[in-house]
């Protein structure tokens, strides 16, 4: 055998060597991480177990709190079309009394016409009258010759 054939011997062997050194050192570190695995999935199934009454509390709150919005925006809704019917209600309300203030501004302009017109015949009745008596006084005075 000649030098080369042993070189070759010893690199095969030495490669032999570290591929077993290679495949313990994999071999050892498929378990640790096999083992490693196994406390992940074992700290996630806790997370899970303790997690699990908090999320669908969570959830529970979370649906509670839309059924509440919507109740909350129904009555949201509700109030401003009752507030619109309101204020509908009170425009016309205002038209009315409006309307009825104009009739009243005018029963109160006639009467104040018919007041007007009866007082100066009155006021002309009791000048008449005035000068009826002022002439019967004159009369009897010139008849009767009396004074006053």
């Amino acid at each position: 055998m000649g030098w080369t054939d042993v070189v070759t011997a010893i690199a095969t062997s030495i490669l032999a060597i570290l591929s077993m050194a290679l495949v313990v050192a994999l071999t050892m570190g498929l378990r640790e991480a096999r083992r490693l695995m196994g406390s992940v999935q074992r700290v996630v199934e806790s997370l899970d177990r303790d997690l699990r009454p908090s999320l669908d509390s969570a959830r529970g709150i979370i649906d509670d709190a839309r059924k509440v919005m919507t109740t909350v925006r129904d009555e949201v809704d509700g109030f401003a079309d009752v507030t619109h019917d309101v204020r509908d209600r009170i425009g016309d309300l205002a038209e009315s009394v409006e309307e009825r203030l104009e009739d009243l501004e005018t029963v109160v302009d006639i009467l104040h016409e018919e007041i007007e017109e009866t007082a100066l015949d009155v006021a002309a009745a009791l000048r008449s009258t005035r000068r009826g008596a002022s002439v019967v006084r004159a009369v009897k005075r010139a008849f009767l010759g009396r004074g006053r």
